[in-house]
C-alpha cells in the first residue's frame, strides 16, 4: 500500500510540473550521455510513469541498466519495449545482443529471426544473427547471413571478419584473404584481422606476405605472444634466420612456458648451423612438453647423426 501511495504522489507531482513524457525522455538521454546515470534513470522512470507504452524510453532505460551491469532489468525493459510496440526493431536487436553477451546464442538467433520476419533486410539483425550462428559453429548459415548483411551495409567489419574465418575453416584461403583484407581497408588497426590474414597467407605458402602481416600485427601489439611467434615462424619459412631468431626469442620471453617457441628457436639455430644452441632449445622444449618429448628427441638425433658421405657417380 505504501508503494502505491508513493506512486500516486509522484504522479500528482509530475502532473503539477506540467512536463511531458518526451521532456523527461530527452532529459534522460542528455544525462545518460553525460555519464549521470542515476539522474538519467530517474528521468526515464518519470517518462515511463507518464507514458506506459513509451517504447523508446524502455529501450534507452534498458541500455542504462546494461551499463550498470543489471542484465535482468535490461532484458525486461527490452521485452517491455517489444510488448508495447512489436515492430520496434532496436528492441529486438538489443535483446538479442544481450543474449549473445550472455552466451545464449540459440535464443539470440531466435530473437534476431523475429526481427527479420518484420524487416528481412534489417542489417543489424542479419549481422548479429550471423555472429550468433558463427558462435554456434554453423558457418554455412552464418556466411549466408553475413553476406546478406554486407549487401545492405558494406562497411560491417565484423561481417567481413567472421565470414573470413568461416572461409578459412572451409579451407577457402583466397576467400579468407579477400575478406580479411576488406576488414583492414576499413580499419588498418584491426589487430585480429591482421593476425588472421597472416595465418591465411601462411597457409597459402606466401611466407614473405604472411611475415609482413605478422610484423604489422606485432607493431600494433608488441607484447602479444602469438604475433611474435607467428612472425618468427613465417620468417623462418622465408629463410630469414636472424629475423626469425629475434622474433622467436621475443615470443619465448613473452610466454616462457611455450614449448612451441623453444622448439622453433631450436629449428632456427639448427638451420643457422649453431648445433650447440639448437640442442639446448630442443631439450628445453622437451622438458616443457613431456608428451612431445619424442618429437624433440628425434630433432636431437638428427642433429647428432653423422653427415652422409657425398657419392660421386662415375
Amino acid at each position: 500500500m505504501k508503494k502505491l501511495l508513493l506512486l500516486v504522489v509522484a504522479a500528482v507531482s509530475l502532473a503539477g510540473c506540467n512536463r511531458s513524457p518526451e521532456y523527461y525522455f530527452k532529459r534522460a538521454n542528455y544525462l545518460f550521455g553525460r555519464g549521470k546515470q542515476l539522474d538519467a534513470l530517474q528521468n526515464y522512470n518519470k517518462a515511463i510513469l507518464l507514458k506506459k507504452s513509451f517504447t523508446e524510453a524502455y529501450v534507452s532505460r534498458g541500455m542504462l541498466y546494461e551499463a550498470q551491469g543489471d542484465r535482468q532489468k535490461a532484458a525486461q525493459d527490452y521485452r517491455n519495449a517489444i510488448e508495447s510496440n512489436s515492430s520496434y526493431l532496436p528492441a529486438y536487436n538489443n535483446l538479442g545482443a544481450l543474449m549473445m553477451d550472455g552466451g545464449n546464442y540459440a535464443e539470440a538467433a531466435r530473437i534476431f529471426s523475429e526481427a527479420l520476419a518484420i524487416k528481412p533486410d534489417y542489417a543489424f539483425a542479419l549481422l548479429n544473427r550471423g555472429l550468433a550462428r558463427y558462435k554456434q559453429g554453423d558457418c554455412a548459415e552464418a556466411t549466408a547471413d553475413l553476406s546478406r548483411a554486407l549487401d545492405v551495409n558494406p562497411k560491417f567489419e565484423l561481417a567481413y571478419y567472421h565470414r573470413g574465418l568461416c572461409a578459412r575453416n572451409a579451407k577457402n584461403l583466397p576467400a579468407a584473404v579477400a575478406d580479411l583484407n576488406a576488414v583492414l581497408e576499413l580499419n588498418p588497426a584491426a589487430f585480429m584481422a591482421r593476425l588472421e590474414l597472416g595465418k591465411a597467407l601462411y597457409g597459402l605458402q606466401d611466407y614473405a606476405g604472411s611475415a609482413q602481416q605478422f610484423y604489422q600485427a606485432a607493431e600494433l601489439k608488441p607484447a602479444d605472444y602469438f604475433a611474435q611467434y607467428w612472425l618468427a615462424l613465417a620468417l623462418y619459412k622465408s629463410g630469414d634466420n636472424p629475423g626469425a631468431l629475434t622474433a622467436g626469442l621475443s615470443a619465448a620471453e613473452l610466454k616462457p612456458e611455450s614449448y612451441q617457441a623453444r622448439g622453433l628457436i631450436g629449428d632456427v639455430y639448427a638451420a643457422a648451423g649453431d648445433k650447440a644452441s639448437a640442442i639446448v632449445e630442443y631439450k628445453a622444449a622437451a622438458a616443457l612438453a613431456p608428451k612431445f618429448a619424442s618429437f624433440y628427441q628425434a630433432r636431437l638425433a638428427a642433429l647428432n647423426a653423422p653427415a652422409r658421405p657425398i657419392r660421386v657417380r662415375r
